[in-house]
């Protein structure tokens, strides 16, 4: 995985998107994970760590230009990836559901719902994503508004970004926790 301050990124992206300024590049000039994306219909399967690279490149490259519009269709660029490596079995499905919900809280954060119509679930999606990720409720406390609300579902996007590569990270030693614990279960007793 990359290493980038992605609290930083992210904080800075959500803020500007919030507050109006357009902080998003298109996303006809971008590259996925290193490759040129040549068809949106048809990318290769990426890997998790991949997939992770190319959120932080897009959220990267998302705070320092653009338009709300190409942050969409980056975001939906992502989702079509990791459903691409989940048909492929390039990623399991906890990664995939764990970064898809990463993708949704993005999307949730840096589109604005201008009408309000969204608000409560929004603030419940992302207060619920703020107290998995750091364990308190200080987003609900803040009344999902404001500076600090912003900076704790950056400070959760960017535990969850980590928390993933070291799931992928540490596969094969829980395949073999995993074997153990079903050895031992299944052992008779003495």
């Amino acid at each position: 995985m990359k290493r980038i301050s992605c609290l930083g990124v992210i904080f800075f992206l959500a803020a500007g998107l919030w507050a109006g300024q357009e902080a998003v590049r298109s996303a006809a000039d971008s590259s996925a994970a290193g490759v040129e994306q040549k068809d949106a219909a048809r990318p290769s399967a990426l890997t998790g760590t991949a997939l992770l690279d190319l959120f932080i490149d897009n959220l990267s490259d998302m705070g320092r230009q653009g338009t709300p519009e190409s942050l969409d269709q980056r975001l939906q660029e992502m989702m079509f990836a990791a459903k691409k490596a989940r048909e492929t079995n390039a990623v399991d499905a906890v990664f995939f559901q764990r970064f898809n919900r990463m993708l949704a809280v993005t999307k949730l954060v840096t589109v604005p719902d201008k009408s309000g119509i969204l608000a409560p679930v929004i603030d419940d999606i992302l207060s619920g994503f703020v107290q998995d990720q750091l364990g308190h409720r200080g987003f609900r406390e803040e009344g999902g508004k404001g500076p600090k609300a912003i900076n704790y579902v950056a400070q959760a996007l960017s535990v969850e970004l980590i928390n993933l590569q070291i799931y992928l990270d540490t596969a094969k030693e829980r395949e073999s926790l995993q074997k153990r614990l079903e050895e031992r279960m299944s052992a008779p007793k003495k």
